[in-house]
């Protein structure tokens, strides 16, 4: 698979990929944090990368780095795009959250329901 570094943490080992398919992001974590032969990746930087999916993540393995800083302008343009999407999604969970929950409580039945007491009868 071949993707676009959107977000990377090089102190932690860890990036995140918009893929070529246009699917869902790919997570990468380095395995073992060894500076001395970790890769290094910047926002925009293009990538090639093996893909598997586990506990319906996209997990990203084996990435190297085909083109520094193609994408650049990506995560700016997809935070824009999104913009007043996200917006109006946080102004609809504020809406439904509830304040507080309506607990409804049940009396217990102090006789058997109807068919099985019709059924006592059989």
């Amino acid at each position: 698979m071949i993707g676009v570094v959107l977000w990377s943490d090089n102190d932690a080992g860890k990036a995140v990929f918009w893929c070529e398919d246009q699917g869902d992001l790919a997570y990468y974590e380095e395995p073992t944090l060894d500076h001395q032969r970790a890769c290094f990746f910047d926002t925009g930087d293009m990538v090639q990368f093996d893909i598997s999916v586990h506990r319906r993540l996209r997990i990203a393995g084996n990435p190297r780095v085909l083109q520094e800083k193609v994408g650049d302008a990506l995560p700016e343009a997809l935070r824009r795009e999104m913009g007043g999407k996200l917006s109006a999604v946080e102004d609809v969970q504020e809406d439904a959250a509830p304040e507080s929950a309506q607990i409804i409580h049940f009396t217990p039945r102090a006789t058997a329901p109807r068919f099985l007491s019709s059924m006592r009868k059989a």
